[in-house]
């Protein structure tokens, strides 16, 4: 299946390809003329059903994007810190019920580079202390260490909510 959707954007509209596996990705035309500094701006989004191979998927689509962007520095950070997002969306979010899917997006634009993940739960992730047994709880400890800043929004019309966080890069990772 390969459907196109217009996209606004840092240079204006661009049309993305959403290719088989249902991945939305949006990279500068050849042809974009618009002097920038901004040279590794785009936009992905895909969903993911609450499978654990479909969340390595998006993680090795993700990783592969930044890097194709010129964004390798900041890859291992940012596939770890998406990866726990979207195992706490189909734990928590979806109950790691595969008819429940979840969704991914990841944006770069201004030197800023930004990843949301969205589910179907109102239910708010709230980092608690881990007791030394526990196998989980540490997840959003170390999703706060490593970002610039994070957060949760469920100001969009419909049930859920989207946990995101934004990584701030250097001006030497910025610009092209």
């Amino acid at each position: 299946m390969n459907v196109q959707y217009p996209m606004g954007g840092l240079r204006g509209a661009r049309t993305i390809s959403v290719m088989r596996g249902g991945i939305a990705i949006a990279l500068p035309s050849e042809s974009d003329s618009t002097p920038t500094c901004w040279g590794r701006d785009f936009q992905m989004a895909t969903e993911i059903p609450a499978q654990a191979e479909a969340v390595a998927g998006a993680r090795h689509q993700l990783g592969k994007l930044l890097k194709r962007s010129g964004l390798s520095e900041c890859a291992d950070t940012v596939m770890l810190v998406a990866q726990e997002l979207m195992v706490n969306a189909m734990v928590h979010g979806c109950e790691n019920n595969p008819a429940l899917p979840f969704s991914l997006r990841a944006t770069h634009e201004h030197g800023c580079l930004r990843v949301e993940v969205e589910d179907p739960s109102m239910e708010q992730p709230h980092p608690r202390p881990p007791s030394a047994d526990e196998e989980g709880g540490r997840g959003l400890h170390l999703v706060d260490a490593l970002v610039t800043r994070w957060g949760t929004d469920s100001s969009a019309p419909g049930p859920g909510k989207t946990v995101w966080f934004e990584l701030d890069l250097g001006a030497e990772e910025a610009a092209s």
